[in-house]
């Protein structure tokens, strides 16, 4: 004999050939935010790596300068990858371009500036001289390689993923800040 539960779904649960309302869409809708909102902090955050590496080059480079070019450099990275979104979509689906897209589209790409702003704190510190600039060249590279880290953490899929594939996924991510910072010591050697 069956009880009531078993023979009707409940009324706040769908039935299982019925999937609930909306739910997978706003579910999808969330992920794919949260998959772009990574992607583009990555983008940010080895972007920051690149302009602090480079930078590095100067003879008695300044904290505030240095805050500045990577922010203005995080600005520009964040408008150009915006606006090569919006022509890769127009192309593709012969869309008019609209003040809201465009305005849509940098919004949706907003993680690229914010991957700037430990290392733009990190200078400004530097520059009110909490910090020596060395110091915070140093820190921000540490902190980026350690932002790849936790990006990776929080993508590497969950539980459901073994722990080799998880492992790799973030040893990789790491591996890419690593490099940089690599490549910048050993251009500064040669």
């Amino acid at each position: 004999m069956t009880g009531p539960a078993e023979d009707q779904p409940a009324e706040d649960q769908p039935a299982e050939d019925q999937p609930a309302e909306d739910q997978p869409a706003e579910d999808q809708a969330r992920h794919d935010h949260s998959v772009t909102w990574f992607a583009d902090y990555v983008y940010g955050t080895i972007s920051t790596l690149v302009a602090i590496a480079g930078l590095t080059f100067e003879t008695h480079p300044g904290a505030l300068t240095t805050a500045g070019v990577v922010v203005v450099g995080a600005v520009a990275i964040w408008f150009a990858h915006g606006l090569s979104q919006l022509v890769t979509t127009r192309s593709w689906q012969h869309l008019d371009l609209k003040v809201a897209g465009i305005v849509h589209e940098l919004r949706g790409s907003w993680a690229i500036v914010s991957a700037a702003l430990p290392a733009t704190i990190i200078f400004v510190l530097a520059g009110v001289g909490l910090l020596t600039v060395r110091a915070a060249f140093a820190l921000a590279e540490i902190v980026g390689v350690l932002a790849l880290a936790v990006v990776g953490v929080g993508t590497t899929g969950g539980s459901g993923n073994r722990l080799g594939r998880r492992i790799l996924h973030v040893g990789g991510l790491v591996l890419v800040g690593v490099l940089i910072v690599l490549l910048e010591l050993v251009v500064h050697l040669l």
